[in-house]
C-alpha cells in the first residue's frame, strides 16, 4: 500500500508540473477533473483499508474531518509552520490527560501561550528552567488528584486495612506489609546489591501484571521501587515472601507500563543470592523506578 501511495504521489507531482505548463489547454478541467475522481478513488481505497486495519472501533467520520482540515488548510509556508506545531500541542494535550486522566485548559494554555510568543525578550535558561520544576510540582499535584489516582488510593487503603486482620503479616514502619513463606539463611541483603530474584507481581484483583519466567533476574536495589528495595533488605538468600506496596512505596501518581497511578501491588518474591560482578546484569521492565521526567 505504502507503494502504491509512493506512486499516486509521484503522479501527481508530475500531472502538476505539466498543468502548469498546459494552462488554457482544450479540455483541461475534464482532465483535472477526472485525474482528481480517480486519485480520491485511489487514496480513498487504500486509507479506508488503512484506518480499519489500526483499530476495527474506528469512528471514520471523526477521521474524515481531520483528514480534510489538512487537506484544505493555507499551504503557505507560515501556516504549515504553526500547523506543525498545533500538533505538538495536540500531542501534549493527549499526554496530559492520559497522565492526570483530566483534560487540560485549553483557553488558559493557549493565552499565555499567545502571550509568551508575542514576548520580544526570550525566557532565560534559569527562568525555563525554574519553570521546568514548577511544572513538574503542578503536573504531580494533578496527577494526585486525578480520579483513578484518588479512586486507587482508597482501594490500596481498604486493602490494607482488610489484611492487618491477617496475623501471618508484619507491617513495616514505611507501609508494607508481608508474609514470609520460607526463611533463608546467612545476612540479610544491603541496599548496595545486585540481588538475584524469582519473582510475580500482581494487582490486588489477583491479575499477574509481570514475572521473572523460568531465569533469575538480578535487580540492583538502587534502582528498583522503595517498597521492592525494602522487602529485599530485610530478606536472606533463600528467602520466599509474599509483599504488598502502598502505592506511594511503588509507582505513585505517576504509575507505570501496566500500572495505575497509585496502585497498591502485591509481589511472591524469592531471593537466590547476589549477582557476580562479572555477569551483566539485565534490565527488566518492573520493579524498576520508571525514569524521571526531565
Amino acid at each position: 500500500m505504502r507503494k502504491i501511495l509512493a506512486i499516486a504521489v509521484a503522479g501527481l507531482l508530475t500531472v502538476g508540473f505539466v498543468g502548469c505548463n498546459s494552462k488554457g489547454a482544450a479540455g483541461s478541467n475534464e482532465a483535472m477533473d477526472s485525474l482528481s475522481m480517480a486519485f480520491g478513488d485511489l487514496y480513498g481505497a487504500g486509507m479506508g483499508q488503512q484506518l480499519r486495519n489500526m483499530d476495527s472501533a474506528v469512528n471514520i467520520e471523526k477521521a474524515l474531518q481531520g483528514l480534510e482540515y489538512i487537506a484544505n488548510a493555507d499551504t503557505s509556508k507560515n501556516f504549515m509552520m504553526g500547523l506543525q506545531m498545533g500538533m505538538q500541542i495536540a500531542q501534549l494535550y493527549a499526554g496530559i490527560e492520559q497522565q492526570c486522566g483530566m483534560s487540560i485548559n485549553k483557553g488558559l494554555f493557549m493565552k499565555h501561550l499567545r502571550e509568551a510568543i508575542m514576548k520580544t525578550e526570550p525566557m532565560g535558561q534559569e527562568e525555563m528552567m525554574a519553570m521546568q520544576t514548577k511544572i513538574d510540582t503542578l503536573l504531580n499535584k494533578a496527577m494526585e488528584l486525578s480520579p483513578k489516582a484518588i479512586a486507587n488510593k482508597k482501594a490500596g487503603e481498604e486493602y490494607m486495612t482488610k489484611l492487618k486482620s491477617d496475623k501471618s503479616y508484619t507491617f513495616t514502619k514505611s507501609g508494607i506489609a508481608y508474609k514470609v513463606l520460607q526463611e533463608g539463611e546467612g545476612k540479610n541483603f544491603s541496599d548496595s546489591d545486585v540481588v538475584k530474584v524469582n519473582y510475580e507481581g500482581r494487582h490486588i484483583d489477583g491479575t499477574v501484571f509481570d514475572k521473572s519466567g523460568e531465569t533469575p533476574v538480578p535487580f540492583n536495589l538502587k534502582q528498583v521501587i522503595p517498597g521492592f528495595a525494602e522487602m529485599i533488605q530485610l530478606m536472606k538468600p533463600g528467602s520466599k515472601v509474599t509483599v504488598v506496596i502502598p502505592g506511594q512505596l511503588a509507582y505513585g501518581p505517576q504509575g507505570n507500563r501496566g500500572i495505575e497511578p497509585n496502585e497498591t501491588l502485591i509481589f511472591d518474591i524469592e531471593t537466590l543470592g547476589i549477582q557476580e560482578k562479572s555477569a551483566q546484569p539485565q534490565r527488566p521492565q518492573l520493579p524498576i523506578q520508571p525514569a524521571k521526567r526531565k
